[in-house]
């Protein structure tokens, strides 16, 4: 299998199987999790091979929704399990339980189709829908952080279905600004705030660790951040029942008895006797050495010194002669770039080493830099990435670029940035198409709008770049 070779590319486990995978997957072990977070670069093939294999949905769908587990894990969890094309009602469980993730970059174009095909289903879930709970906090997150997926405009038209005293729907537009909660609703939100963050700061430190206890601070966007604080200063009194925070559970310890103190051994030296040296004799000062008379004193009267020639005088010492010359050896080196050695390096009777070869002196030439990016370089990349309102953006963009610089430099700078090689094969998303058309044709935008809309349609339409 493809994806098991990817799941074990960087040493993170040695998994026979997927079942072994999904096993260990499945208990949240740090291997399994990080190999996940891994595959998040595979080919579509492969993670849809992941999600189709047995009972491995079951198994991301818990990963991508447990907010204990890493964001890569959950970003490699969710994207799988929407290659392999998750049906209703487990995709409106996805986005309710994912749906903070959409913001990601990681999670690319599957971003918008987890808004586009899990917010509807998730307003028809079983249950009360104007019950308040932690479940419709989690769907206002998840639609809150949607609008930058798919835009605020098509959240309010998704969420027109929704009915009038759905919790979640209403939560959603109060994070939104669209409008503001029922004062019946805002006093549900400020009592299960209390509760949750009470029972919180009551459950032991082992029930948080196992996830036993509610999570706080809760998964709701970021208009409730005024409630969860007023939460948690109303329940700041409330104590957690550990056994060893409550005097009331702890044993009393039971009486002492003393035992007769363990005789000493009489054999045995005491520990720590102070016991008196006898004091030795003072050292021997070293006796004076006299001096030595010369040589020349001991064998008697100096004989007179006779005067000779130095062709008379015998040689003691024969001449040193000269150190053999011996001619720098040639560089040479194979065609893997090792250096040929010296023909005589078996002789026995001349040998020596061979001077290593050093690097030149002279500096390499410095790298050459990577050309910045230019001012159209993002924008040209959200329209590729199927942003919405991306077209408006490069436009508003070159709008003010032409404000600043005049419409000549304009369509020089556009045009420079076209002529890099990421954009020659590059093709346009239908909806950026009809966006650009709609700009050049229409006469009610500025003349810096149609300018760059054509530019760029003669570019990547006509081929005329």
């Amino acid at each position: 299998m493809a994806i098991l070779a990817t799941l074990r590319q960087d040493r993170a486990g040695d998994w026979k199987s997927l079942d072994d995978y999904l096993r260990e997957l499945r208990h949240r072990e740090t291997g399994a999790l990080a190999a996940l977070a891994n595959s998040l670069s595979a080919p579509p093939g492969e993670q849809k091979e992941l999600a189709e294999h047995g009972e491995a949905g079951a198994v991301l769908l818990e990963v991508a929704c447990d907010l204990r587990v890493p964001k890569g894990a959950r970003l490699a969890a969710a994207r799988c399990l929407l290659e392999a094309g998750i049906e209703p009602p487990f995709v409106a469980h996805l986005f309710i339980g994912a749906g903070d993730l959409v913001t990601d970059p990681r999670l690319g174009s599957a971003a918008r189709r987890l808004v586009e095909s899990g917010l509807p289903p998730a307003l028809q879930l079983e249950g009360d829908p104007a019950q308040i709970t932690l479940a419709a906090g989690a769907f206002a997150r998840a639609v809150h952080a949607g609008a930058s997926a798919v835009g605020q405009a098509r959240i309010e038209e998704l969420l027109a279905g929704a009915h009038e005293l759905h919790a979640g729907a209403a939560a959603a537009r109060f994070a939104l600004g669209i409008a503001e909660l029922p004062e019946g609703h805002k006093i549900g939100w400020k009592r299960l705030l209390e509760q949750t963050c009470a029972g919180h700061r009551r459950a032991p430190a082992a029930a948080k660790r196992m996830g036993l206890a509610p999570s706080w601070p809760p998964n709701l966007p970021s208009a409730f951040a005024p409630m969860i604080r007023e939460a948690e200063q109303q329940t700041s009194a409330v104590e957690p029942k550990d056994a060893a925070a409550d005097p009331s559970t702890l044993k009393r310890p039971a009486a002492k008895t003393l035992a007769p103190p363990i005789r000493r051994s009489p054999f045995r030296k005491p520990i720590g006797a102070v016991v008196e040296v006898p004091a030795g004799p003072a050292p021997k000062p070293m006796e004076p050495v006299p001096a030595r008379p010369p040589a020349s004193a001991a064998a008697g009267p100096r004989r007179p010194r006779i005067e000779t020639k130095d062709e008379d005088l015998p040689r003691r010492t024969l001449p040193i002669p000269g150190l053999p010359a011996r001619e720098p050896d040639d560089l040479r080196f194979d065609a893997r770039g090792k250096r040929v050695p010296r023909k005589d390096r078996w002789n026995d009777d001349d040998f020596e080493w061979q001077s290593p070869a050093l690097p030149s002196s002279e500096l390499p030439p410095p790298p050459q830099a990577r050309p910045a990016s230019g001012p159209f370089a993002s924008r040209l990349q959200s329209i590729f990435e199927d942003r919405p309102e991306a077209v408006d953006r490069l436009c508003a963009a070159a709008e003010a670029r032409a404000a600043v610089r005049g419409e000549e430099i304009l369509l020089r700078e556009l045009s420079a940035e076209l002529s890099e090689k990421r954009w020659r094969e590059k093709r346009l998303p239908a909806e950026q198409l009809r966006r650009l058309q709609s700009i050049a044709q229409g006469p009610t935008h500025p003349m810096s709008w149609r300018s760059a809309a054509r530019v760029l349609l003669d570019f990547f339409v006509s081929g005329r770049g």
